[in-house]
């Protein structure tokens, strides 16, 4: 990757180089400090919503093996202060560790609405999908619940979700998400990709008009997601959250962004693990919204910055620039995690520039390829992230794996 930036500037000249990183690295200043303006505007300025009422919510719960907390995360859903919900569990195996986890929490909350689906039907690619798809059938109620299994909330998590279907034009609502909670080197980074970069981007997005469907959290109202096609329009979709916010406003009703955050609790403990997360974000970015990815990479001025010093040699500008840049984004990320009551380290925002690197790393590798190598098959990622088999002829080497 240096090498290439190092025959760019030989072939474009160093000082074109140079202003070019210059220039990109005072936009992404420009567009850090508006960015977290509009994030804690739209996150924390916002009127609360009228009381509204509560009509009954089917939570469908994907799970597969008994990943870090958990036992925390599925409780928070347990422990919801609604007057009526159902929790479904999908699972596609008899022998998931996870179900030791799910006889606890059954003895712990007796009278929750708690049933598990066991079931191996498939019904296309996505295996998330899958599993939430056979656990649909004994969805009793009209509003339904998605959100993975590393998602932790608090007790009035559903009212806040449950509150825009106030209006019969919605027909669906997502949260915002930041990472909680993280352990060791790798989880830390895990989640400042989530809370340095991803989230005061959306949110700011969102203050702009923009709709988005979040995988975190998404609560659909049944006739919406009749009319969008269901579990089988998302089964062949890598990006099956993006797809159904898609497909629920084409069937013409409104998504809304529910009050407040929910918890990511990163699972993640080695570099190869961040670093495949990182590339299959980038990657599914890049097919469902290609303009915003390719314009994206004018906001990768820290990694530019710290080229140029390997280009021309340490200056005192782009010395200054590289530091208060650091010092924007980890103060605007401290400052938002702050408010919305995150638990993540001050400590780790001095891996900031590490962070940076590797989601500079990620935008190119989520160029290299449109394939993807998931369970031994290998897929072709289409527009919009629709997965399609492609013959064992193609090179192995080309694809890049996706995590299970």
């Amino acid at each position: 990757m240096i090498g290439l930036f190092m025959l760019t500037a030989a072939v474009a000249g160093r000082a074109a180089f140079s202003a070019v990183a210059l220039a990109s690295g005072a936009f992404t200043l420009a567009f850090t400090l508006v960015a977290a303006v509009l994030a804690r505007r739209f996150l924390l300025a916002r009127p609360a919503r009228a009381a509204a009422p509560l009509p009954p919510i089917t939570v469908i719960k994907p799970l597969k093996g008994d990943e870090l907390d958990l036992e925390a995360n599925l409780a928070s859903f347990c422990r919801q202060d609604y007057p009526c919900f159902q929790i479904l569990f999908c699972l596609t195996s008899p022998d998931d560790p996870a179900l030791g986890t799910l006889s606890r929490l059954k003895k712990e909350f007796p009278d929750a609405d708690i049933e598990v689906v066991i079931s191996k039907t498939r019904i296309g690619w996505n295996p998330k999908v899958n599993n939430m798809a056979n656990g649909y059938p004994f969805a009793k109620y009209d509003l339904l619940l998605m959100s993975d299994s590393d998602i932790r909330v608090t007790p009035g998590f559903l009212k806040r979700m449950a509150a825009p279907f106030a209006d019969s034009s919605v027909g669906l609502v997502t949260s915002f998400y930041q990472a909680s909670g993280a352990r060791g080197l790798w989880g830390s980074m895990e989640a400042l990709s989530i809370n340095a970069h991803f989230l005061p981007q959306a949110a700011s997005a969102a203050a702009f008009g923009m709709r988005f469907a979040m995988g975190a959290a998404m609560m659909v109202r049944r006739q919406a997601f009749e009319a969008s096609g269901a579990f089988a329009n998302l089964a062949d979709h890598l990006a099956d959250d993006f797809w159904l916010g898609e497909s629920v406003r084409e069937s013409g009703w409104r998504l809304e962004m529910a009050e407040g955050c929910v918890d990511s609790i990163p699972g993640i403990e080695t570099a190869p693990g961040h670093f495949k997360h990182m590339i299959r974000w980038a990657r599914t970015i890049r097919l469902c919204q290609p303009a915003g990815f390719y314009a994206s990479l004018i906001s990768h001025g820290f990694s530019f910055l710290t080229l140029r010093l390997l280009v021309t040699g340490p200056d005192a500008a782009g010395g200054a620039l590289l530091a208060v840049l650091w010092a924007a984004k980890a103060a605007a990320s401290a400052s938002l995690g702050a408010r919305l009551g995150g638990r993540q380290s001050s400590r780790a925002l001095w891996l900031l520039p590490l962070s940076e690197w590797f989601a500079f790393a990620a935008w190119i590798g989520a160029c290299a390829s449109d394939t993807v190598l998931w369970r031994g098959q290998l897929f072709c990622v289409r527009s919009s992230g629709r997965l399609e088999p492609v013959t064992a002829a193609l090179a192995i080497s080309r694809a890049l794996p996706v995590e299970p």
